[in-house]
């Protein structure tokens, strides 16, 4: 009886320790995650200088400018005239744009930018998790969906996305996600974005209250997911406009209209 009871208790602490373990390996766990090193974003390779932001943005032409801290979150972030872009970034520059936004509610912190000759991008980071749901608000995601998204998000989540993206005429042209990853635990991809043509219209039938009883059953997610960044695109016109946007080895062309000035919370 003893021998059955310490070989119980062995079992026991193992599967114990292996939920402990992968917890920590997934983020859940910081501590476990620092020592494994899994709360720390993919290496890119790509290294960006001040020189690097100063032309970047100057590439951008937009001016950046100030809202009052009384603001709302969901007019954190303002745009206002457009002017006509026709220029080229690196993948440094790309990724010091990245890290150098003037806005409060900017979730995006270490991030790398990869462009790769096949078409493709590559995106490392990790995220604030704080002023997530502040800066789903400003671009309108759904807070349903939001909710949803912060139930599952370790405490300081990192990722990785690979991915072919193009667009043509303010809309995409090529959506095609290869690899996402959170807290270096690889996502079924192909599985999630499993396609079942539908109607698009059905999009905000399908974040409805329940979200993961939706998430599984929607079978169209590709199909939808296009929708629905093609009506941001729509919605964005007044200011962002890519005639064409195209991926090359280090080289993101853009030709199209951007904002005048981008006004933020501080």
């Amino acid at each position: 009886m003893k021998l059955i009871g310490r070989l119980f208790l062995t079992v026991f602490l193992f599967i114990i320790a292996t939920i402990v373990f992968g917890l920590g390996y997934m983020g859940y766990i910081p501590t476990i995650a620092n020592l494994l090193g899994t709360n720390k974003p993919k290496d890119l390779g790509i290294r960006f200088t001040e020189q690097d932001r100063v032309e970047a943005h100057a590439k951008s032409g937009v001016e950046y400018g100030t809202l009052p801290a009384t603001t709302s979150d969901e007019l954190s972030i303002q745009r206002f005239g457009k002017h006509n872009v026709d220029t080229i970034w690196t993948s440094a520059q790309a990724s010091a744009l990245m890290n150098n936004r003037p806005w409060k509610f900017w979730p995006y912190q270490n991030v790398q930018v990869k462009f790769n000759a096949d078409g493709s991008a590559e995106v490392s980071g990790g995220l604030n998790k704080a002023v997530v749901p502040n800066y789903a608000a400003a671009i309108g995601i759904p807070k349903v969906a939001v909710e949803f998204a912060m139930k599952l998000l370790p405490p300081n989540p990192v990722f990785y996305l690979k991915m072919k993206a193009s667009l043509k005429d303010n809309q995409i042209e090529t959506f095609e996600p290869q690899t996402f990853q959170l807290n270096q635990i690889p996502l079924p991809v192909n599985a999630f974005l499993s396609f079942n043509p539908r109607l698009i219209g059905e999009v905000n039938a399908q974040f409805s209250a329940n979200m993961l009883s939706d998430l599984v059953k929607v079978k169209n997610k590709r199909s939808l997911i296009i929708g629905y960044i093609n009506d941001r695109l729509s919605g964005y016109s007044s200011f962002f406009y890519a005639k064409e946007s195209r991926i090359l080895e280090n080289k993101l062309i853009y030709k199209g209209t951007l904002a005048d000035q981008e006004a933020t919370v501080r």
